[in-house]
């Protein structure tokens, strides 16, 4: 009797502190604690060439754009909290700031929510001067205080399809004007080697059919005759967007598969240190399945003495 009133009496303990562990994790605040984060605006290419679908997703053709939304919900996932993101727009020859960096889990909704309206209806024009495109997405940057991080850095996502096409002998110098200009980042090619067709999309992002030769400006219309007259079509501009990157100072991937632009964009070289609000809740909620796991485990012995087998062991001797 005194036995289990000793065994009682510590399972009243355990339990006990096993709740009070319990009650600490669900009110317990977060604790401000170093960690690695990143801070990026993504800036995607809205014109109509990233319409094209030379992706898949689940088995269906995908369009550039949309396969690059979904490698961003990707990302978002996988940035550590503190982190922030913020989206921008690019077509013609300018990059406008749609949403400046927040958390990427605070608003991780928000993100999600502002994202899906990122398409071609928001088009301002035809042209895609991607060069000057890239400019204007630094002076963004350089625009942006994130304190106490400084500047977010770029990610650029584009096919790297000019157009107009540039003219060789007279290449933009804009880029000329950016020295030493502290703003760091990454240029991400979207598309196929080998050119599609080019979808013609309304206002509306209602299509119809697509462009023809006779409709774009070909290089051959701006004296350039070493290329042939193929910009109604589209295929990622590689070494196009190499040079730029190089140029600008900027570090260049290639848009591959869902993973690539998140591998890509947790390069510890673009990580900033600095005290996150971090949850510890599940470590006394830990402590208190542990205590309770440890008290009321099966005594392995107490089975074995029971078992059917061991019983009717007993049974054959006794019947001898």
């Amino acid at each position: 009797m005194r036995s289990l009133r000793v065994a009682l009496d510590k399972d009243s303990r355990v339990i006990t502190l096993a709740l009070l562990l319990l009650l600490i994790a669900l009110v317990m605040p977060s604790v401000e604690l170093p960690h690695d984060a990143y801070d990026y605006i993504l800036v995607f290419d809205i014109s109509q060439s990233m319409n094209v679908e030379d992706y898949q997703l689940d088995g269906a053709p995908t369009s550039r754009l949309a396969f690059a939304h979904e490698a961003a919900r990707h990302l978002l996932r996988d940035l550590p909290c503190g982190s922030r993101v913020g989206w921008a727009a690019f077509t013609g020859y300018r990059t406008i700031p749609l949403l400046a960096p927040v958390d990427v889990c605070a608003y991780y909704n928000d993100l999600l929510a502002s994202l899906d309206q990122i398409d071609g209806r928001m088009r301002w024009s035809n042209a895609s001067e991607i060069t000057k495109g890239v400019y204007w997405a630094v002076q963004t940057a350089r625009e942006m205080k994130l304190s106490p991080a400084g500047h977010p850095d770029v990610v650029f996502i584009t096919d790297g399809q000019e157009a107009p096409p540039l003219d060789p002998r007279n290449p933009p110098r804009l880029l000329e004007d950016l020295p030493n200009h502290a703003i760091h980042g990454w240029l991400i090619g979207t598309g196929a080697d080998t050119p599609s067709p080019i979808p013609r999309i309304d206002e509306e992002g209602h299509r119809q059919g697509y462009w023809r030769a006779d409709e774009v400006l070909q290089p051959s219309a701006i004296g350039d005759t070493s290329v042939p007259d193929l910009e109604h079509l589209s295929g990622l501009r590689e070494p196009h967007l190499q040079a730029l990157a190089d140029q600008v100072g900027f570090n260049y991937a290639r848009l591959t598969d869902l993973a690539s632009l998140s591998k890509a964009l947790r390069d510890q070289r673009f990580a900033r240190r600095r005290p996150t609000p971090t949850d510890l809740y599940w470590l006394p909620a830990s402590i208190a399945v542990l205590l309770l796991a440890l008290r009321f485990r099966p005594d392995w012995r107490q089975l074995q003495r029971h078992s059917p087998r061991e019983g009717r062991a007993q049974a054959t001797v006794r019947n001898r």
